[in-house]
């Protein structure tokens, strides 16, 4: 594996000064997900190749560029948060159970349930804008996914002191070898994946025997305490999402499809210690499971 050094670099826009992410440091995480091989290693400019099927990866604005045209729920989601509809939605959020303050402390209430995470690596499935990192030690080394580029480049420009890496990708296809990571957490994002099992199964593949998985998001049927619903007009709650909140037509009507969700038989598919909690006031769920 050839030991040339790829730069990339992170910059805070408050700072002058930029943090180098270490992407041959890296390497020994990551496997290609085109064959599922690896490994991989650092090719001409900011390339990442698989040794295996030879498959080229970019690293752009220091962001592993891992996944191809989304479809489905990812699809909904990426063109939600890399639009304009996420920032319309950010002023009213404030007015739903999941306002600046509650979605504060629901931070506090899941991350207290990882270990002292000096020293490790964490593997954060949605970092979005990485509003979780500051509850981190910055002694932990931090891997992000998501399906958002927008979210990514925001989480990237406001870090300055954790050791992150940052990629573009899906939860149901991990660009991470087997059993690579101390921990993994999941905030706010396990509902709408594509696939919730798959991605389940994939945290399981690449978080080490005993170590922590931790997932939390709204719970499916939240709606069901909206006025619409309550009046049997379910066609109100989905004005309210789409128009009145700027989730839009395609994120209104993932949220009602999902609605049903049982999130319990989707955990106990894939491991056999779990617990799940309520947090945020009861609007939203935790599960911590061990790896097997």
């Amino acid at each position: 594996m050839t030991t040339r050094r790829l730069r990339s670099f992170r910059w805070n826009p408050t700072r002058n000064d930029a943090v180098e992410t270490d992407w041959p440091r890296a390497l020994p995480y990551l496997r290609c997900v085109g064959c599922g091989a690896g490994p991989v290693e650092v090719g001409p400019g900011d390339t990442i190749i698989c040794t295996h099927c030879q498959r080229n990866y970019v690293i752009q604005d220091q962001i592993w560029k891992v996944t191809d045209e989304p479809d489905g729920n990812n699809k909904i989601a990426a063109t939600f948060y890399d639009g304009p509809q996420w920032k319309k939605y950010r002023f009213w959020k404030q007015f739903t159970p999941f306002n600046e303050r509650a979605v504060t402390l629901w931070r506090s209430e899941v991350l207290r349930h990882l270990p002292d995470l000096a020293g490790t690596a964490l593997l954060d499935i949605a970092i979005g804008d990485g509003h979780n990192l500051p509850l981190m030690s910055e002694e932990c080394d931090v891997f992000g996914v998501d399906i958002s580029i927008a979210q990514l480049h925001v989480c990237r420009d406001s870090n300055s002191t954790h050791r992150l890496w940052l990629c573009h990708g899906i939860a149901e296809q991990l660009p991470f070898l087997d059993h690579v990571f101390d921990n993994v957490l999941s905030f706010g994002a396990f509902n709408y994946f594509n696939d919730p099992l798959a991605s389940l199964r994939e945290m399981s593949r690449v978080v080490k025997p005993g170590g922590l998985v931790v997932i939390t998001d709204e719970y499916p049927d939240l709606p069901k305490n909206m006025i619409g619903h309550r009046l049997g007009w379910p066609a109100l709650d989905r004005w309210i999402l789409s128009k009145f909140l700027h989730l839009g037509n395609d994120f209104a009507d993932m949220i009602e499809r999902h609605r049903n969700m049982k999130i319990e038989p989707i955990i106990g598919q894939v491991f056999q210690s779990w617990e799940m909690s309520d947090v945020c006031n009861q609007a939203a769920y935790c599960v911590v499971a061990r790896a097997n």
